[in-house]
């Protein structure tokens, strides 16, 4: 059975202005960034979650993106996959926690 997405309003700002911001440093690199979080969610669409436990955070889940320093943020529920943040590897750390699926 494949599980529904949703992301949350505040991960899809994340995600926007993520990809602005390297957008206006370099033409293409935002688009860039936006088509390997597709690819991302393609793949945990498709039933597959190559995702690693979050250190600390029971239950929560990250998919790392290759090239960028930022991960998708989420949670795997029974019907659903809830992502949480898009949140930057290095810069505060579990700011998100709080977001509830």
């Amino acid at each position: 059975m494949t599980k529904s997405l949703r992301i949350l309003p505040l991960a899809e700002d994340e995600i926007t202005e993520a990809a602005s911001w390297y957008e206006v440093r370099q033409a293409g690199l935002g688009i860039a960034l936006l088509d390997l979080i597709d690819k991302a969610i393609e793949t945990i669409t498709s039933g597959v979650l190559p995702t690693s436990p979050v250190p600390g955070v029971k239950s929560a889940r990250r998919i790392l993106l290759l090239r960028f320093p930022y991960s998708l943020v989420l949670y795997e529920r029974q019907n659903e996959i809830v992502i949480v943040a898009f949140a930057h590897n290095s810069r505060r750390p579990g700011y998100w926690r709080s977001r509830q699926p």
